[in-house]
């Protein structure tokens, strides 16, 4: 499930970017020497362009698997209890925008999230806005991360987490985590309890991910 975090295909992209960024940069030296301003703007907004680009390109989303157990296990130890796990699909149909996610006995994959089973909270739909005729289906877990799911139309939302709620015990849409799904104080005070009540990653392993 953990996807490959370098292939010759982003390599070589790599490359490619870092000599059209010189490229650009030489002739936007070039550009300022010959007191060109205009010509200068050109090439200073897109090599900034081609530099963030580059900066998305080479640092790969591996981080963003691991954004919900990364102060307690390494990329290796995630990647090593997930390589132990078996993943089947489960897809949300019967709306609008049909959506899916992948599990486990123990862990969630959600938007190239993993989850350990025992750490999420609650899962719950709220609209994005009162005037917006969208909502968005949201994971919380008890370390004090949310994680977005997916994005329904507003009529449709109790659909869709009624689907899930019938597949995951641990999302019950619990009324008090609706009201406070949007606080960040509340995720702030959940990380602090969690990192007063959690403390070793030999904690986190044996109440979490075994």
């Amino acid at each position: 499930m953990i996807k490959k975090i370098w292939t010759w295909k982003k390599i070589i992209l790599i490359i490619i970017l870092l000599m059209v960024i010189i490229v650009l940069l030489k002739s936007l030296n070039l550009a300022f020497v010959a007191n060109e301003l205009d010509v200068a703007l050109i090439f200073l907004v897109t090599s900034i362009f081609f530099i963030y680009f580059l900066l998305k390109t080479a640092y790969p989303p591996k981080f963003e698997c691991m954004r919900v157990v990364k102060r307690y296990l390494s990329f290796k130890e995630l990647k090593n209890f997930i390589e132990q796990e078996k993943f089947e699909i489960f897809r949300v149909e019967n709306i609008s925008d049909p959506f899916e996610l992948y599990y486990s006995d123990k862990w969630l994959f959600i938007n190239d999230v993993y989850i350990p089973r025992k750490l999420i909270l609650d899962g719950v739909a709220i609209k994005e806005s009162f005037y917006s005729s969208f909502g968005n289906i949201i994971i919380m877990t008890k370390n004090g991360e949310r994680i977005f799911l997916a994005k329904v139309k507003s009529e449709e939302m109790n659909k869709a987490i009624l689907q899930l709620k019938k597949s995951f015990v641990e999302i019950k849409e619990d009324i008090n985590n609706i009201k406070v799904c949007r606080n960040r104080l509340f995720y702030k005070q959940l990380k602090k309890e969690f990192r007063e009540n959690i403390s070793s990653k030999e904690e986190f392993i044996r109440y979490f991910c075994i």
